[in-house]
C-alpha cells in the first residue's frame, strides 16, 4: 500500500484506506486472470500502479460535476473501475464488446463490493441505440484513433456534456488529425491536458464538450467508420 500511496501522493492525490485495500486486491485479481486471460502487457505492481491506477486516476480531474460516466471500451477496467473505486457517487456503465474482459469486470466489481457500476457486452455502436446523448460525459483509454474514438463516443455525450478520451504521445497529433470528425458529431474544439507519468510516458488527455446534437447518421457501422473514418 505504501508504495501505491506514495505514486497517488507525489500527483496530489489523496485516497482513503478503504480505496487503497481495494486497489490492492484489483491488482491481485488483475495479475491472477492475466496468467490466462492475456489482460495486459502490464503486469508488474509497479507498472500497474503507474500505467493503470495513477493514469486512470488522472481523469477525475476532468469530470466536473457529471454524475454519470460512460467508458467506452473498458478492456480489463482502465480507467472505469478505477474511477468507480474513487468516486462511488458516479454512475459508471462500463461498455466491452469482449465478452471474457466483461467477466473479469464482473469478478472485480463483485469482489470489490461496487455498487455504482453496470458492465455492458455491447460494441458502442450497438449501445448508442439506446443511450444516445445520456451520459454526463464519456471515456476512452487506448480503445482507438481519435477520429473514430469520437464517431463512437460522441452520440452517447448529452449536449453539454464532457467527451474524455485518453491519449498517449501522439494525442495532440491525432486531435488534429480528428477535428473533423469532431464537428461533425458535434464536439467543441478541445482542452489538451499533457501528464508525464512518474516513469516518462507522456500522456495527453482531451476535454471536449459536446455544443450540438450529433446527426442521426452517425456512428456508422464500425467498418464504414474504420474504412473511411471522417
Amino acid at each position: 500500500m505504501e508504495h501505491l500511496k506514495a505514486i497517488l501522493e507525489a500527483e496530489s492525490i489523496t485516497l482513503d484506506t478503504q480505496h487503497y485495500k481495494q486497489l490492492e486486491m484489483y491488482r491481485e485479481l488483475l495479475k491472477e486472470h492475466n496468467k490466462v486471460m492475456n489482460l495486459t502487457a502490464i503486469d508488474d505492481d509497479e507498472g500497474i500502479d503507474i500505467k493503470h491506477f495513477l493514469d486512470s486516476l488522472l481523469l477525475t480531474k476532468y469530470l466536473g460535476d457529471a454524475q454519470t460516466l460512460c467508458d467506452v471500451g473498458s478492456g480489463a477496467g482502465f480507467p472505469g473501475i478505477v474511477v468507480a473505486i474513487v468516486c462511488p457517487h458516479l454512475e459508471i456503465t462500463l461498455v466491452e464488446p469482449t465478452l471474457k474482459r466483461c467477466q473479469f469486470m464482473t469478478t472485480v466489481s463483485t469482489a470489490l463490493g461496487l455498487t455504482n457500476i453496470r458492465i455492458v457486452n455491447q460494441r458502442a455502436e450497438d449501445f448508442v441505440r439506446e443511450y444516445r446523448e445520456f451520459f454526463d460525459a464519456v471515456s476512452a483509454r487506448a480503445v482507438a484513433n481519435l477520429a473514430i474514438l469520437s464517431e463512437l463516443c460522441l452520440p452517447l455525450v448529452k449536449v453539454g456534456g464532457r467527451f474524455l478520451p485518453m491519449k498517449g504521445a501522439s494525442g495532440e497529433e491525432e486531435y488534429h488529425q480528428a477535428l473533423r470528425a469532431i464537428r461533425e458529431c458535434g464536439g467543441s474544439t478541445a482542452i489538451l491536458h499533457h501528464e508525464i507519468l512518474p516513469d516518462g510516458s507522456k500522456r495527453v488527455n482531451l476535454e471536449i464538450t459536446k455544443i450540438a446534437p450529433t446527426p442521426l447518421k452517425y456512428p456508422r457501422a464500425y467498418g464504414k467508420i474504420k474504412k473511411s473514418p471522417l
